[in-house]
């Protein structure tokens, strides 16, 4: 059987259908955009909508986050305890120089010259 040379271009067909169906969605996204901003003149744009009203339930909320309880937890932990332990005996090391000089400055204040007076 003999190929028929009228055949359309299957790359054509393509488009065709292509441009038709961006034409379906253009008018689609029309009416729905007609839907949802009326214009003034129309009776749907003057009819409010008779909804019920809005009730938030407490359950509504946005879920309450759980504290972890694994293994990162404990690993911050220590962490933070080492830091704290750090930090306390750098404090004590320090009070311990101010507590030095601060009775070398009494000892040598009390034995200094005595004066005759």
């Amino acid at each position: 059987m003999p190929w028929r040379r009228n055949d359309p271009d299957p790359l054509e067909t393509r488009r065709r259908y292509l441009a038709e169906q961006e034409r379906l969605l253009s008018e689609q996204r029309r009416r729905l955009t007609e839907q949802l901003h009326p214009s003034a003149g129309s009776p749907a744009a003057q009819a409010k909508p008779a909804e019920p009203p809005l009730w938030r339930m407490e359950e509504d909320g946005p879920p309450r986050r759980v504290a972890e309880t694994g293994t990162a937890r404990r690993r911050n932990l220590a962490r933070q305890r080492r830091r704290d332990m750090i930090f306390f005996f750098f404090c004590m090391a320090l009070f311990m120089i101010v507590l030095a000089v601060a009775l070398w400055v009494i000892y040598v204040h009390n034995t200094g010259p005595v004066n005759g007076t």
